[in-house]
């Protein structure tokens, strides 16, 4: 999942985190020897969150983009963590803030890079100033007009981290900030589930936008550590890139939800090509677990169930079917991009059995040998239902296609008896159009 950090860079995120009227405090300086500044705490948290992407998600792309009355690129789509830190490093203060500027170039980077199918983490950092006139957070969330198409097009992930002091001198300020932001996520048509607000807990202070930024990295950047079971002997540790989700999806009536199991059980194999390429929930890359970098000669010489498959699974052209929770399934597979770059994928299903119709009920499969030797593949399985395509189904998508229907009738109703079967056939006909 693809992360982009919104920074704001209006002037007011050049004050100082310690004010001069407080003498009692001892003054923190940044990395560059300068009094500490708001832009100085948010250029150290957002290394601080970058340093967890790099451990726990090598594989997440982050862009940074910064906005104030206009929204510039600073750093492009890259796992390249070391440029964007260098790019912290130079980062200065404009004129005011606009938000709707800065979700507006959000909105852009994301359709160019990755367009409209793939969900993205938003972290935008900020002071919490509303701003005014304009382009401004104050304009947006009292209604006045906007540029921005609402809601946001595709899915995505926000949390907001506000650099303002939570303290006894500034609670309503702070709750005021909270607030406007909740009414922004639901123009934005955002779910409590895809969003969150996180402050400063106390004093401003290097250690505490660190604790801060620390609760982002635990929400959407927890390593996922599971174990990779085929058979009852063979088992192996295995982190999953990016970390899966757990499903729920709202239905008519009910809420389908389901939690994913920390084991990944391999139930049987079967031929790529009967696969296929079936809808899926969600895909992962497979990589085996390290201890870190003290057990790396170790890691070299235990064996390891990801390689043997991967091994396995491309010489054969086969896949992996696959158990992830209850009544859940997706496929492992082996990806290679016709270089020298070869990879073990998982891709998960949604919940249920009947997820891919021409290879049936997934609970039901049994071994290969039970099938008669003369038969090639059992797959695709032929379906008792008659396709809709085959019945000549009646659509009224105009008046027209009525009206025609029904002076087709009056016609033959004109010329009976002769016309007697042609008659009651296209009566029939649309009296069931018309029932349907």
């Amino acid at each position: 999942m693809p992360t982009v950090v919104l920074l704001d860079s209006s002037l007011s995120m050049a004050r100082l985190a310690i004010p001069k009227s407080d003498p009692n405090r001892p003054i923190e300086l940044s990395s560059t020897g300068e009094e500490l500044e708001l832009r100085h705490l948010a250029a150290h948290g957002i290394s601080h969150l970058v340093e967890q992407i790099e451990t726990n998600c090598k594989l997440e792309q982050v862009a940074l983009l910064q906005y104030s009355s206009h929204c510039e690129l600073t750093s492009p789509f890259s796992r390249d963590m070391d440029m964007l830190r260098s790019k912290l490093l130079s980062l200065s203060c404009q004129d005011k803030s606009s938000l709707e500027v800065g979700i507006k170039g959000f909105v852009g980077v994301v359709q160019e890079e990755w367009g409209l199918g793939i969900p993205v983490t938003l972290i935008i950092v900020t002071d919490g100033g509303l701003g005014y006139g304009p382009y401004s957070l104050y304009n947006i969330i009292h209604a006045n007009p906007t540029e921005l198409r609402l809601p946001i097009p595709f899915p995505v992930n926000v949390s907001v981290a506000c650099i303002n002091p939570d303290s006894e001198e500034n609670p309503e300020n702070l709750e005021k900030i909270q607030d406007s932001y909740k009414t922004l996520f639901y123009k934005l048509g955002l779910t409590e589930k895809q969003t969150s607000f996180h402050k400063i807990e106390g004093p401003l202070s290097l250690e505490a936008t660190e604790n801060m930024f620390a609760e982002i990295s635990s929400l959407h950047y927890n390593q996922w550590v599971g174990d990779l079971v085929v058979g009852d002997q063979m088992t192996s540790k295995i982190q999953v890139c990016p970390p899966p989700k757990s499903f729920s999806r709202a239905l008519d009536f009910s809420v389908v939800t389901r939690e994913l199991s920390k084991v990944v059980s391999v139930k049987g194999f079967m031929s790529q090509a009967d696969l296929s390429s079936p809808p899926v929930f969600s895909r992962h890359l497979i990589l085996p677990h390290s201890l870190g970098k003290e057990n790396k000669d170790e890691d070299s010489k235990v064996p390891n169930v990801c390689l043997f498959l991967h091994g396995g699974l491309k010489v054969e052209n086969m896949c992996a079917l696959v158990e992830i929770g209850e009544n859940w399934y997706g496929f492992v597979y082996p990806w290679s991009d016709n270089k020298k770059k070869s990879a073990l994928m998982l891709s998960i299903l949604e919940p249920g059995t009947q997820n891919v119709p021409w290879i049936g009920c997934l609970n039901r499969l049994g071994p290969a040998t039970d099938l008669n030797e003369t038969i090639n593949s059992p797959f695709p399985i032929k379906s008792d239902r008659k396709p809709s395509y085959s019945s000549s189904p009646v659509v009224w998508i105009k008046q027209t296609g009525i009206q025609s229907d029904i002076q087709k009738v009056l016609r033959h109703a004109r010329k009976l008896p002769e016309k007697t079967p042609q008659f009651y056939k296209e009566l029939n006909r649309l009296k069931r159009a018309a029932v349907c």
